[in-house]
């Protein structure tokens, strides 16, 4: 069983004391207390430490893991607090963005020179905002679910961080220890989605995702890396195909630009579905692009090789244009 988590230790949160009354902090039991704790103590590594990291945890090492968690809830915490408008308790927030994290870890190829920090980013901020759109659109609840509901999000939290993973429903259970019948109710507490989560064309995103204000789309370029890095990680919400074709069709990274053609013989599909498969990238990539308002369309050509004897390849500018008018 977990036990009971002291207060939150915000000192490295730069919280003032406008935070400190609006988040409660000073109004008793902090259900995430305990990995917040040592957060002002546990500094993200360099990017060395963190390579090191990936190469014990893809040995299968589970301090790796663990470490890597613990290392980056300063990036799970300094997101959150963009979100302190939404009216959702920090806990919540944080357990989001603790899964959010996970996930990038577990997706993340450290061998690609890519920051873990300026990836997870991504992660945790998509998780974050999907949770308040589904929560805002919610139907009442009774008192005491939603505080039992709390508490689960607090357990959950705790258990991520032990365990290195999303824990099962019978874990989280068995840590919750209250009434059965409140744990059944907490959850079958129905959310109600409003029309904000319906997904954009045949895209994963939401309306929710691009509902993000320019003063937090300004701060978070400043602190998540460099252009380079972020369209990266915007080509990597694509699936592999669409990672492959968009690579082949516009250079990106070393290899040059291809044919509609080329790119149909290579995957052994037509040039139409090589088309189709393009277009429906293109329309990706913006929407990610629109929601976070980190890249300068005018300085894509840093990254993107051109070949110009190649009649039919398609040049920085046109991949600008491409991106822009995708619809």
């Amino acid at each position: 069983m977990i036990q009971t988590l002291p207060r939150i230790d915000y000192k490295g949160m730069n919280l003032n004391v406008k935070d400190e009354k609006s988040y409660g902090i000073n109004a008793g039991h902090d259900p995430i207390g305990r990995f917040m704790t040592d957060l002002s103590r546990k500094p993200p590594p360099s990017k060395l430490e963190c390579d090191k990291l990936f190469e014990r945890l893809r040995s299968g090492s589970k301090s790796a893991r663990k470490e890597l968690i613990e290392r980056h809830l300063r990036l799970v915490a300094s997101v959150a607090l963009k979100f302190r408008n939404s009216q959702m308790p920090i806990e919540d927030l944080m357990a989001e963005g603790i899964t959010g994290l996970i996930i990038s870890i577990d997706k993340f190829d450290h061998t690609r020179g890519l920051k873990l920090g300026t990836y997870a980013a991504w992660w945790i901020r998509q998780r974050i905002q999907r949770y308040i759109s589904k929560l805002h659109g919610a139907v009442s609840v009774p008192h005491d679910v939603f505080q039992g509901n709390k508490r689960k999000k607090g357990i959950e939290s705790q258990l991520q961080i032990d365990l290195g993973r999303e824990p099962t429903n019978k874990e989280i259970k068995s840590n919750i220890g209250y009434e059965r019948n409140l744990a059944n109710r907490v959850k079958m507490a129905p959310l109600s989605s409003t029309s904000i989560d319906k997904t954009i064309n045949d895209t994963d995103l939401t309306l929710a995702d691009l509902l993000t204000s320019e003063e937090d789309e300004k701060a978070s370029y400043r602190e998540n890396g460099s252009l380079a890095d972020d369209f990266k990680v915007a080509v990597d919400f694509l699936d592999n195909r669409e990672k492959k074709v968009i690579s082949m069709r516009f250079g990106l990274g070393n290899r040059l630009p291809m044919k509609l053609e080329e790119i149909s013989n290579e995957l052994k599909v037509s040039a139409e579905r090589v088309r189709q498969i393009e277009a429906r990238s293109l329309r990706k990539l913006r929407a990610i692009i629109l929601r976070n308002g980190k890249l300068d369309f005018r300085k894509l050509d840093q990254f993107v090789n051109l070949d110009m004897s190649k009649k039919d390849s398609m040049s920085p500018l046109e991949l600008t244009l491409a991106l822009k008018t995708a619809a």
